[in-house]
């Protein structure tokens, strides 16, 4: 809401570090993420409270995660995460903000940016990335890219969110799987497994996945491909295990050669019990043209239809000038309820 004599704005804010063991604190901030995500997007798909807090303090060797809180009276109003890869991309930093829509237009907005940018300047980072969720068409929608246009953000590249209800019906599955059957069946093969592959599969998947940034529209920003490897793999499905969480990957996999080539992942968040996560998608470049994205697609809605019934809606997001998979969505019935857009700065030497 706008700046009022009885609310005034928080012209010196100063956001400080989270303290991520302290239980208070997290909590706090955790709520304040969570109005700020669920305001007036009813798709939101947050995780619960203690599967989300057993992620921020989860210890990644390859990615440092900060949170940075601006409070008033006590009260968390606002969180910037920052996410800092070690091992790829190691002039970047991730970063998403949010403020508590009861609090917005007063200042903890430009507090947040302020701490991110002096972050980034002590570690050593000069390219900042910043993911905001727009309305799709909604007169709204210039208020954010007014914030971004201020701090001198610069739109990169859009993504559309959509939501696809389930189930699926078998007439619109059905005819997707046997055409694309006909482009895949002579050379390749499909899997789908529940939380994790067979270990044989999963050095190929991981070569795979870290083609993704790669390989995705990402507007004038440089990605190098990332680093998972199947030690990290294994100790992210212990994290998920322990969160609760289920993931089922379908991979499509080269008779000839026995590589993986392909792969799709749908992650069940045990805290939203009715919505799916669309992680990634990819088919290596030397095998695409066979239909292998929507064939893995399909298996693994398939095989998510079959064990969990009770889930209603799968969300994802597509930059729109990725035609082959924004493609593929429309055909599953995806629809779009709102924009993503990454904006970047790339820091000067001054401050």
């Amino acid at each position: 809401m706008p700046p009022t004599a009885s609310v005034p704005s928080l012209a010196t804010a100063q956001a400080r570090r989270v303290d991520l063991d302290d239980d208070a604190q997290c909590a706090a901030v955790y709520a304040a993420v969570l109005a700020s995500r669920t305001h007036e997007r009813p798709w939101d798909d947050s995780d619960g409270y203690e599967q989300t807090v057993a992620e921020w303090r989860y210890d990644d060797p390859a990615e440092r995660t900060e949170k940075w809180a601006v409070e008033e009276n006590g009260d968390v109003i606002g969180v910037t995460t920052l996410w800092m890869s070690q091992h790829d991309n190691t002039d970047k930093i991730w970063a998403e903000l949010d403020v508590h829509p009861e609090r917005r237009r007063r200042g903890a907005g430009t507090a947040l940016v302020e701490a991110l940018e002096r972050r980034a300047r002590e570690v050593g980072r000069h390219e900042i990335l910043v993911e905001l969720y727009l309305p799709d068409g909604d007169s709204d929608a210039p208020s954010y890219e007014r914030f971004a246009a201020a701090h001198d953000y610069l739109r990169e590249s859009t993504d559309k969110v959509r939501i696809l209800d389930l189930p699926v019906p078998d007439e619109v599955l059905g005819p997707l799987e046997a055409s694309a059957r006909e482009r895949w069946a002579d050379a390749y093969r499909l899997e789908t497994y529940t939380d994790g592959l067979r270990e044989e599969l999963v050095a190929g998947y991981c070569r795979v996945s870290n083609l993704l940034n790669v390989d995705a529209p990402t507007g004038a920003v440089d990605f190098e491909a990332e680093t998972l490897t199947p030690e990290r793999y294994q100790r992210y499905l212990d994290l998920e295990r322990r969160q609760g969480r289920r993931r089922l990957t379908t991979v499509a996999i080269e008779k000839a050669t026995g590589e993986v080539v392909a792969y799709t992942d749908l992650v069940l968040p045990y805290g939203a019990p009715s919505k799916v996560w669309q992680w990634g998608t990819l088919v290596d470049r030397e095998h695409r043209g066979h239909r292998l994205g929507m064939a893995v697609k399909v298996a693994n809605l398939r095989e998510l239809q079959r064990a969990h019934p009770e889930r209603e809606t799968v969300g994802t997001g597509n930059d729109a000038t990725n035609s082959y998979m924004v493609g593929i969505n429309v055909e599953l019935g995806f629809r779009v309820v709102e924009l993503a857009r990454m904006y970047r700065k790339v820091l000067t030497d001054e401050a």
